[in-house]
């Protein structure tokens, strides 16, 4: 490591002194520098400084390693998902082995047996669809910001690190990557970068990519149907997946249900919706949000670590079991969405996810501790009123957590007015 830290400050001369050849450009090679090595800054002598070890790098780097074990189940998942459609048509008569196509890297370290399918072939296959997936989201965000960052002559920010997995892992695996891409230059650009950068946005950049891709490409985002990730793209169709298999979400199931909701839920496709399926990630969708087990995993190394906060995820769990209990009570409902069992709002869609990785975002969401116990249930509560009332969208918890992130200052602002009115009356 001594050589590479005596070349980079061998190269740093051309860079870091206003008059230095590639001055321009000092922001992108001062990143690199400190993505290798630890900044040598020191405070001065003057005055008493209290420095903290905790930097913005290390709660990235905390929340990343958080997101891991959802990024390690949509590879998984995604190879398991596409080989059992794959073996559905096979078994229809809509296809046969032989006319099954290969992907890039399929092609690179050899063609699945699909009579005697490996744990090796779903790993290859889910990277086959992640790698690029994850490629798009970092190189085209990060090349905005350090584009950015060159032209505001600021240092290029750690924030992305985060945004970027969690765009990869909110996404369906068989999206196409210049949709992903549109999504992110958007969200970057127009959700983030206008605003000041990291720091200064008003909405969740991930969630803005999200939103985008709903609203522009509805027919591969609605959250009606389920296309699973394959190796083309059929005729007419701008996404990879498996042609002629598709099927509901379990949220779209419950909105569809003409019965009680949970009993619908149970049955539909020889149990594919079963509770264990549903905890464990056992089913097709957006990649990385299926696993409720990953989900909580990420939760605990957020809490512990203190990078999440507790209060905003257990606020919106605690919304979320609320308004559905109170709902179905007062609507006295045994069919139709309303009659969902509250705890399996938790299971159904992507609302623990978002509750754990995107509500919790310390930029777009309350400072105050009062202020994450009243965002986290708002966001509750506006998932179920989506869910149960919208008769037109079966998921809520984007709209939430977009709607809720533009209320965060406001509700700070209350709360910080009530402590001081409340100091006053005492004084």
């Amino acid at each position: 490591m001594q050589f590479l830290r005596n070349l980079i400050e061998k190269q740093k001369k051309l860079y870091h002194a206003p008059d230095s050849k590639f001055h321009k450009v000092w922001p992108l090679f001062d990143a690199f520098e400190t993505f290798l090595f630890a900044p040598d800054h020191r405070t001065g002598t003057s005055r008493v400084h209290v420095r903290d070890y905790v930097d913005l790098k290390r709660v990235m780097n905390t929340v990343i390693l958080a997101m891991v074990p959802c990024l390690l189940w949509a590879i998984w998942n995604a190879g398991v998902q596409h080989f059992l459609a794959v073996d559905a048509m096979v078994k229809a008569g809509k296809m046969t082995a032989d006319t099954y196509a290969l992907g890039w890297l399929q092609s690179l370290l050899g063609a699945p047996n699909l009579g005697a399918l490996t744990a090796f072939d779903n790993v290859v296959f889910g990277l086959q669809r992640m790698l690029p997936i994850l490629i798009t989201s970092y190189g085209v965000g990060l090349g905005i910001e350090m584009t950015f960052s060159v032209i505001r002559k600021e240092e290029v920010s750690e924030g992305y690190l985060v945004s970027g997995m969690l765009i990869a892992l909110i996404v369906p695996a068989s999206i196409p990557l210049w949709q992903l891409a549109l999504g992110v230059a958007f969200a970057v650009v127009l959700g983030k970068e206008v605003f000041g950068g990291t720091g200064m946005n008003i909405f969740n950049p991930a969630m803005m990519v999200r939103a985008f891709l709903f609203f522009a490409f509805a027919a591969q985002m609605s959250g009606d149907a389920i296309w699973v990730a394959g190796n083309q793209s059929p005729t007419g169709v701008p996404s990879y997946i498996v042609d002629g298999y598709s099927q509901p979400t379990a949220l779209a199931v419950v909105k569809s249900a003409t019965g009680n909701a949970s009993d619908t839920l149970a049955a539909f496709a020889n149990g594919a919706y079963s509770h264990s399926n549903l905890f464990f990630g056992n089913i097709p969708g957006s990649a990385g949000e299926m696993s409720k087990l990953a989900v909580l995993i990420g939760a605990f190394i957020l809490i512990v670590t203190g990078v999440g906060s507790w209060r905003t995820m257990l606020g919106g769990v605690l919304g979320l079991l609320a308004s559905a209990f109170l709902l179905k009570f007062a609507s006295g409902a045994t069919t139709g969405p309303l009659s969902l069992a509250p705890w399996e709002h938790l299971l159904c869609g992507g609302f623990l996810f978002g509750v754990v990785y995107m509500a919790t975002d310390p930029v777009s969401s309350p400072e105050t501790n009062v202020g994450k116990w009243i965002y986290g249930a708002l966001i509750g509560l506006v998932t179920i009123l989506v869910r149960t009332i919208n008769p037109a969208y079966p998921e809520g918890t984007m709209l939430a957590i977009l709607l809720l992130n533009a209320f965060a200052p406001g509700i700070d602002h209350f709360v910080v007015a009530a402590n001081i009115k409340r100091r006053l009356a005492r004084a």
